[in-house]
């Protein structure tokens, strides 16, 4: 493994846990009960004990789709952020002419 894959890797790692942890999300959706939306996200609401009462990340597929969904969307977040930000010269006024 190059140095170029074991960084990228490292740098992705916490969102990838991020996603396992999550997957738990997926897990309260899929065993709530109720047919309609409103009665669906009732038993939502109730089950998330039941899920995340088990610490252990759900390996079902639906429940790894919710969990790599969040995973990307915490890195998609995170590199917005990072590419909005604004460039400072350490030491001069913000704005300042060269």
């Amino acid at each position: 493994m190059n140095q170029k894959t074991k960084k990228l890797i490292i740098l992705n790692l916490p969102y990838a846990i991020i996603g396992l942890f999550c997957s738990n999300i997926g897990e309260a959706w899929r065993i709530a009960e109720g047919t309609d939306i409103s009665t669906k996200l009732l038993g939502f609401f109730t089950s998330m004990g039941t899920a995340w009462g088990n610490p252990m990340p759900s390996f079902h597929p639906f429940d790894l789709c919710i969990g790599l969904a969040i995973g990307a969307a915490f890195r998609l977040v995170v590199y917005v952020r990072s590419k909005n930000a604004k460039k400072y010269r350490h030491g001069e006024e913000y704005g300042s002419a060269r």
